[in-house]
């Protein structure tokens, strides 16, 4: 490929995605603003089943893990190098990953532990076996 073909499809590229990029980005706006909305309808009147499109719309809580430091330092002092003044989530994982603790011993001594950090929307496809007509949530 020579130097000026090289440079005509960078140019082109570049184009191209700046005038994708441009009509996108309202778009995910409209989406991001739709979809709290939606998820806000959902929290206060539940959750509801649209057998026309054949979906089921939900709010699920997601947890994040948060460590206790010094019940961890105290219960597991092998993890020591684990431990900063605050709990280096990355590096915890780090060792669960490499086999030094399970999350289950974690979570049995006390030192992991979930808490609420957001609800995501679900819309997930019903199976059309089960969207025949009835009623799925009521």
């Amino acid at each position: 490929m020579s130097e000026t073909t090289s440079q005509v499809d960078r140019t082109e590229l570049l184009q191209e995605y700046l005038e994708l990029k441009e009509k996108i980005n309202p778009l995910e706006k409209r989406l991001s603003r739709v979809r709290d909305q939606l998820r806000d309808l959902v929290t206060e009147e539940g959750h509801f089943v649209d057998e026309l499109r054949g979906v089921g719309v939900h709010v699920e809580p997601r947890f994040r893990k948060e460590y206790d430091a010094d019940r961890l330092a105290l219960v597991f002092p092998h993890l020591a190098g684990c431990l900063r003044p605050a709990v280096d989530v990355n590096q915890v994982e780090a060792c669960v990953a490499a086999g030094m603790v399970t999350e289950k011993e974690l979570e049995r001594e006390g030192v992991l532990f979930r808490t609420l950090h957001s609800r995501a929307l679900v819309v997930k496809t019903i199976p059309r076996t089960h969207v025949s007509g009835l009623t799925l949530c009521e």
